[in-house]
Protein backbone atom coordinates (compact mmCIF):
# COMPACT_ATOMS: atom_id res chain seq x y z
CA UNK A 1 0.00 0.00 0.00
CA UNK A 2 2.73 3.05 0.88
CA UNK A 3 4.91 1.47 -2.34
CA UNK A 4 1.46 2.62 -4.43
CA UNK A 5 1.17 6.07 -2.37
CA UNK A 6 4.91 6.49 -3.23
CA UNK A 7 4.43 5.64 -6.98
CA UNK A 8 1.28 8.03 -7.39
CA UNK A 9 2.89 10.51 -5.40
CA UNK A 10 5.63 10.45 -7.92
CA UNK A 11 3.08 10.13 -11.13
CA UNK A 12 1.28 13.57 -9.64
CA UNK A 13 5.08 15.61 -8.77
CA UNK A 14 5.99 14.78 -12.68
CA UNK A 15 2.59 16.11 -13.91
CA UNK A 16 2.61 18.99 -12.35
CA UNK A 17 6.05 19.76 -13.92
CA UNK A 18 4.91 20.01 -17.30
CA UNK A 19 2.46 22.90 -16.27
CA UNK A 20 3.63 26.46 -16.02
CA UNK A 21 2.67 29.27 -14.01
CA UNK A 22 0.24 30.77 -16.79
CA UNK A 23 -1.42 27.23 -17.49
CA UNK A 24 0.58 26.53 -20.75
CA UNK A 25 1.00 22.99 -21.22
CA UNK A 26 3.53 20.85 -23.38
CA UNK A 27 3.95 17.08 -23.56
CA UNK A 28 7.48 15.41 -24.76
CA UNK A 29 7.93 13.53 -27.37
CA UNK A 30 8.43 9.48 -26.52
CA UNK A 31 11.70 8.79 -24.79
CA UNK A 32 14.82 6.58 -26.43
CA UNK A 33 14.19 3.13 -25.60
CA UNK A 34 16.66 1.59 -27.73
CA UNK A 35 14.30 0.76 -30.22
CA UNK A 36 13.95 3.11 -33.43
CA UNK A 37 10.52 4.99 -33.08
CA UNK A 38 9.84 6.95 -36.69
CA UNK A 39 6.56 7.92 -35.53
CA UNK A 40 7.65 10.27 -32.63
CA UNK A 41 4.54 11.70 -30.21
CA UNK A 42 3.56 14.93 -31.05
CA UNK A 43 4.36 17.92 -28.54
CA UNK A 44 1.72 19.80 -27.53
CA UNK A 45 1.38 23.24 -26.13
CA UNK A 46 -1.41 25.26 -24.60
CA UNK A 47 -1.95 29.20 -24.50
CA UNK A 48 -4.84 31.00 -23.22
CA UNK A 49 -6.89 34.33 -23.79
CA UNK A 50 -8.84 36.58 -21.81
CA UNK A 51 -12.94 36.74 -22.20
CA UNK A 52 -13.28 37.81 -25.96
CA UNK A 53 -9.62 38.49 -26.53
CA UNK A 54 -7.18 37.82 -29.20
CA UNK A 55 -4.10 38.98 -27.05
CA UNK A 56 -1.80 36.71 -25.47
CA UNK A 57 0.18 36.93 -22.21
CA UNK A 58 3.77 37.72 -22.06
CA UNK A 59 3.79 34.06 -20.72
CA UNK A 60 1.91 32.64 -23.52
CA UNK A 61 4.30 34.52 -26.13
CA UNK A 62 6.96 33.06 -24.72
CA UNK A 63 5.30 29.73 -25.00
CA UNK A 64 4.53 30.10 -28.78
CA UNK A 65 8.13 31.06 -29.08
CA UNK A 66 8.87 27.68 -27.39
CA UNK A 67 7.11 25.64 -29.52
CA UNK A 68 8.53 27.54 -32.49
CA UNK A 69 11.80 26.22 -31.08
CA UNK A 70 11.18 22.97 -30.70
CA UNK A 71 9.88 22.93 -34.21
CA UNK A 72 12.93 23.78 -35.60
CA UNK A 73 14.57 20.56 -33.85
CA UNK A 74 12.07 18.63 -35.80
CA UNK A 75 12.92 17.80 -39.77
CA UNK A 76 9.95 17.81 -41.70
CA UNK A 77 7.73 18.69 -38.85
CA UNK A 78 4.31 20.26 -39.34
CA UNK A 79 2.00 22.03 -36.87
CA UNK A 80 -1.80 22.50 -36.06
CA UNK A 81 -2.98 24.80 -34.45
CA UNK A 82 -6.81 24.79 -33.15
CA UNK A 83 -8.53 27.86 -31.69
CA UNK A 84 -11.23 27.86 -29.21
CA UNK A 85 -13.78 29.88 -27.33
CA UNK A 86 -15.88 29.64 -24.11
CA UNK A 87 -19.70 29.23 -24.03
CA UNK A 88 -20.01 33.01 -23.72
CA UNK A 89 -21.97 34.58 -26.92
CA UNK A 90 -23.28 32.99 -30.16
CA UNK A 91 -21.73 29.88 -31.78
CA UNK A 92 -21.09 32.36 -34.77
CA UNK A 93 -18.96 35.29 -32.54
CA UNK A 94 -17.28 32.26 -30.94
CA UNK A 95 -16.48 30.47 -34.24
CA UNK A 96 -15.19 34.11 -35.98
CA UNK A 97 -12.91 34.83 -32.21
CA UNK A 98 -11.45 30.93 -32.39
CA UNK A 99 -10.34 31.59 -35.27
CA UNK A 100 -8.74 35.04 -34.68
CA UNK A 101 -7.03 33.12 -31.95
CA UNK A 102 -5.58 30.61 -33.90
CA UNK A 103 -4.12 33.29 -36.44
CA UNK A 104 -2.95 35.16 -34.02
CA UNK A 105 -0.53 32.19 -32.80
CA UNK A 106 0.19 31.06 -36.56
CA UNK A 107 1.54 35.14 -36.82
CA UNK A 108 3.67 34.46 -33.73
CA UNK A 109 5.07 31.24 -34.72
CA UNK A 110 5.48 32.23 -38.15
CA UNK A 111 7.33 35.82 -36.59
CA UNK A 112 9.47 33.09 -34.59
CA UNK A 113 10.51 31.60 -37.52
CA UNK A 114 8.02 28.70 -38.32
CA UNK A 115 7.45 28.52 -42.12
CA UNK A 116 3.55 29.63 -42.55
CA UNK A 117 3.11 26.72 -45.12
CA UNK A 118 4.19 24.21 -41.98
CA UNK A 119 1.32 25.52 -40.20
CA UNK A 120 -2.44 24.42 -40.62
CA UNK A 121 -5.33 26.29 -38.38
CA UNK A 122 -8.70 25.21 -37.32
CA UNK A 123 -11.34 26.71 -35.64
CA UNK A 124 -13.17 24.82 -33.04
CA UNK A 125 -15.37 28.03 -31.56
CA UNK A 126 -17.06 27.32 -28.67
CA UNK A 127 -16.89 23.05 -29.20
CA UNK A 128 -14.51 20.50 -27.75
CA UNK A 129 -14.84 22.41 -24.16
CA UNK A 130 -11.71 21.75 -21.96
CA UNK A 131 -13.76 22.43 -18.86
CA UNK A 132 -17.63 21.08 -19.85
CA UNK A 133 -19.91 24.13 -19.04
CA UNK A 134 -23.37 25.55 -19.19
CA UNK A 135 -23.85 28.14 -21.92
CA UNK A 136 -23.20 31.63 -21.58
CA UNK A 137 -20.70 30.44 -18.68
CA UNK A 138 -17.33 32.47 -18.36
CA UNK A 139 -14.34 29.63 -18.38
CA UNK A 140 -11.25 30.82 -18.64
CA UNK A 141 -9.65 27.43 -19.78
CA UNK A 142 -11.84 26.81 -22.44
CA UNK A 143 -10.77 30.19 -24.18
CA UNK A 144 -7.42 28.71 -25.22
CA UNK A 145 -5.61 27.51 -28.97
CA UNK A 146 -3.53 24.23 -29.03
CA UNK A 147 -0.31 23.71 -30.67
CA UNK A 148 0.27 20.56 -31.68
CA UNK A 149 3.58 19.75 -33.32
CA UNK A 150 3.60 16.67 -35.60
CA UNK A 151 6.84 14.42 -36.79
Amino acid sequence: MFRKLIVLAMAAAALGACESQSGALMTGPLSKTGAQNPDQAPVSYMVFFALGSIKLSDQDQNTVAQAAQVFKTKPNATIAVTGYADTVGSPSLNMALSQQRANVVKGLLVNNGVPAGSITTAASGDTGLLVDTAPQTNQPKNRRVTIVINQ
